[in-house]
C-alpha cells in the first residue's frame, strides 16, 4: 500500500447539504464506512475528539502502520508550533512533492489561539495546559526566578497561548551570534518572509477603532521620551509588531491573536488537493507521537541516522535519505540530542542556558483636560507599544511591553479586552477595570536577558531518571550581572509609566495585589516592592544548543552553521536553542526566519508533479 496516495477514510461533511445526495445502491456504494446516517444501524455513541479530527487531518492507526512498514520521508519534523510551520511552509513552497511527516506528541485540543475562543476559555491557560519535562533543581526552585516555563503538550504548542510580539531585532542585538546567522540575517528577504508567514503588523497600522489615538497618544509620548533620555537607558520605542490571525476582505486588517493549528491545516488541505491531482505530495500529521531519541548508522560515514524511535515503534530510514528536524522547544530538542548523540555533544548540550526573566507593573491616572487623553471615544481603546534599552556596563538588554486601556464600560468591555489585549498574562484584570472607567490603565511586561555567559544555569543529562523523554535535571540562576540589569529595567518601566502619564503624574496610583492572592487588590500612590512586581518563571529560553561558526574550535558549541548538531549528517535544530544569547527581545519572528532559511538551504525549487 502506497500510505502517500492512500486518502484518509472521510464522508462529506456538514457543508454538503445542497444537490444530489450520495447514491446508496448495491451499485454505486460509498467505500467507507459501511453504516451511514443510522442506516442500518446506530453510529457511534460516543465519538472522541480524536475521532472527530483524525480521519480527516491526522495519520490513523492504519495510516501509521503503513509508515512504520515503507516510512522514507524527506523529512520528518517534530513538533507543530511556529519552527515546525515555518520550515513545512517554505519548504512545500519550494517544492509540493516534498514528503513532510510531522510528528506532535500530544493531540489536537484548541483549534486557534485561546485569546481567539469565547472569554471563558481564559481558565486554560497554565494548569494542565503547561507541562514541565525535566527534574527542577532546588537552586531554582528556592531562588527568585523559582521556575521556567514549560510545554504545551497539544498540536500547536505554545503557539495557541503565546503573547504574538514580533519585534526586528537589530544586529547589534544578536550579541555572539555567528556571522553564518547574521549574515543570514542580513538577506534581503529574511525578515519579510518571516513577517510574511505571521502576518506581522504594527499595532498604528491596525485598521480597527480599538487600536485607535490611545495608540496614538502612548506611542507619541515614549519615543519622545526616549529621544529626551527620560526614559532609563531606553534605546528606542515603537508601537508593538503583533502577529495577526487572519485579514479579511473588508478591513486592512482584522485584529486576532495567530497560531499554528489554521495554518497548518491549511497547508494540510493544499497538499491533499495538489496530491489528488498528481501535483504534490500530501502533507502528514502523526499526533500522539512522542519522539524519543534517533540512532546513527555506525557504519556510515556522514554519521547520518536511520532510526527514529517514538512512542508509538520505531520509524527506520534504511537508505538514510530522510531529514529529521527537530523543531521543538529548546529543551526538548536539547534532551533529543543529550539521549541520541551521547560523547559527540558531552560537554556542548544544555552547557548553555539562556532567557528571559520579568516585572509587571500595572498603574493607572485619570482622564482629565490636561492629561491630552480627553479626546478618547466612549468605547474600549487599547494601545500596544514597546520600548528597549540596555544596560550600559554590560550590554545586556531589556524592553518594555506596554498595554494601555481606556475601557469607559468595564462589563461589557471584557469581552473584546480579553480578546484584544495582547498578553493576557499581561492585560488588566476585572478588578482593575471596575473603577477606572475615567482612567487610562497602564499594564508593562518587562523582559530581561539571562547572561548566557554564567555557569551555573544549564541542562545536564539525568541518568536516574528512566523516562527518555525526561531524563534531564534543568537550573536557572540569577548572577550579579543579572541582578543589576533588573533593577535598571524596573527603574525604566517607572520612567515609562510617568512619560505616559505626562504632567498627570503626581495622580499615578499603582495596583497593589491582595495578599490572599484571590485576584483582588487596591489602587495605591505608593509604589509596590519589588519582591511584588517581579513575576516567578522564566519565558522564552535559548542557548542550549547554541551555534558556532566552527563546532570543531569551539568546545562548547553543539550545532554548525549548516544547522546540524556535531555528530550528526542528517538531523538539523532549528529555534531559540541556536541563539547564542537570547537578547531580550520577543524570539518567535527570528526563530521562524531562521527555520525558513534552513528550508531554503535543503529544498531546491521544484516543480509540480504532472
Amino acid at each position: 500500500m502506497d500510505y502517500l496516495k492512500t486518502a484518509h477514510a472521510t464522508m462529506p461533511s456538514f457543508h454538503y447539504r445542497v444537490g444530489k445526495p450520495p447514491v446508496l445502491s448495491v451499485d454505486n456504494a460509498p467505500k467507507s464506512p459501511a453504516s451511514s446516517w443510522g442506516f442500518p444501524q446506530p453510529g457511534a455513541q460516543s465519538p472522541t475528539p480524536a475521532m472527530a479530527t483524525a480521519k480527516h487531518y491526522f495519520v490513523d492507526d492504519a495510516t501509521w502502520d503503513a509508515i512504520l512498514d515503507h516510512g522514507e520521508f524527506d523529512d520528518v519534523v517534530c513538533g507543530s508550533g511556529f519552527c515546525a510551520l515555518a520550515y513545512i511552509d517554505m519548504a512545500l513552497k519550494r517544492n509540493p512533492s516534498r514528503k513532510i511527516l510531522v510528528l506532535e506528541r500530544g493531540g489536537f485540543w484548541l483549534p486557534e489561539h485561546f485569546q481567539n475562543l469565547p472569554l471563558p476559555f481564559k481558565l486554560v491557560l497554565g494548569g494542565p495546559s503547561e507541562t514541565f519535562p525535566w527534574q527542577l533543581s532546588s537552586k531554582t526552585f528556592n531562588s527568585e526566578v523559582k521556575y521556567m516555563h514549560g510545554s504545551c503538550p497539544f498540536f500547536g504548542g505554545r503557539s495557541t497561548f503565546w503573547s504574538a510580539w514580533c519585534p526586528r531585532p537589530s544586529l547589534d542585538l544578536m550579541r555572539g551570534f555567528p556571522k553564518a546567522m547574521l549574515d543570514t540575517a542580513l538577506q534581503k528577504e529574511f525578515w519579510a518572509d518571516a513577517e510574511d508567514l505571521l502576518h506581522v503588523t504594527a499595532t498604528n497600522e491596525l485598521d480597527d477603532p480599538i487600536f485607535a489615538k490611545l495608540q496614538d497618544n502612548i506611542d507619541k509620548r515614549l519615543i519622545a521620551g526616549v529621544k529626551a533620555k527620560e526614559i532609563l537607558d531606553a534605546d528606542y520605542a515603537e508601537s508593538a509588531r503583533l502577529a495577526i490571525g487572519m485579514t479579511t476582505s473588508l478591513s486592512k486588517v482584522a485584529f486576532n491573536k495567530f497560531s499554528t493549528p489554521g495554518p497548518l491545516l491549511k497547508i494540510y488541505e493544499r497538499q491533499r488537493h495538489l496530491a489528488s491531482k498528481g501535483l504534490g505530495s500530501p502533507l502528514m500529521i502523526a499526533t500522539d507521537t512522542i519522539v524519543e531519541r534517533f540512532e546513527v548508522d555506525p557504519e556510515d560515514v556522514h554519521h547520518r541516522a536511520n532510526i527514529l524511535r517514538t512512542s508509538r515503534g520505531a520509524l527506520c530510514f534504511p537508505k538514510s535519505e530522510t531529514n529529521i528536524i527537530l523543531a521543538t522547544g529548546a529543551i526538548p530538542a536539547t534532551t533529543v540530542i543529550m539521549n541520541s548523540l551521547g560523547d559527540d555533544q558531552k560537554g556542548r548540550a544544555g552547557t548553555r542556558l539562556s532567557g528571559h526573566f520579568l516585572t509587571h507593573i500595572v498603574a493607572r491616572f485619570p482622564i482629565t483636560a490636561e492629561s491630552g487623553y480627553d479626546n478618547l471615544k466612549s468605547h474600549l481603546e487599547i494601545g500596544a507599544s514597546y520600548v528597549a534599552g540596555k544596560d550600559p556596563k554590560t550590554g545586556h538588554q531589556y524592553h518594555i511591553q506596554v498595554t494601555a486601556i481606556h475601557s469607559p464600560h468595564p462589563e461589557t468591555d471584557a469581552e473584546d479586552a480579553g480578546r484584544l489585549c495582547p498578553d493576557y498574562a499581561a492585560a488588566a484584570t476585572a478588578a482593575q477595570l471596575a473603577d477606572s472607567e475615567r482612567y487610562i490603565i497602564l499594564v508593562c511586561a518587562t523582559l530581561g536577558e539571562l547572561s548566557e555567559k554564567n555557569d551555573k544555569s544549564w541542562v545536564k543529562h539525568n541518568p536516574n531518571n528512566p523516562d527518555i523523554t525526561t531524563n534531564i535535571r534543568l537550573q536557572v540562576d540569577v548572577s550579579k550581572e543579572d541582578g543589576e540589569l533588573w533593577d535598571i529595567m524596573d527603574f525604566a518601566t517607572y520612567d515609562a509609566i510617568r512619560v505616559m502619564a505626562d504632567d498627570r503624574a503626581t495622580d499615578l496610583e499603582y495596583w497593589h495585589d491582595s495578599t490572599a492572592g484571590d485576584g483582588t487588590g487596591s489602587w495605591k500612590s505608593q509604589k509596590p516592592l519589588p519582591e511584588f512586581i517581579r513575576i516567578p518563571g522564566v519565558v522564552h529560553e535559548t542557548s542550549t544548543l547554541y551555534m558556532s561558526d566552527n563546532v570543531d574550535t569551539d568546545e562548547k558549541a553543539s550545532v554548525g552553521p549548516d544547522y546540524k548538531p556535531k555528530g550528526c549528517g542528517n538531523v538539523y535544530v532549528t529555534g531559540g536553542a541556536l541563539f547564542p544569547s537570547s537578547g531580550s527581545w520577543n524570539p518567535t519572528l527570528t526563530m521562524c526566519g531562521y527555520a525558513q532559511d534552513l528550508a531554503k538551504k535543503l529544498v531546491p525549487i521544484g516543480k509540480q508533479r504532472g
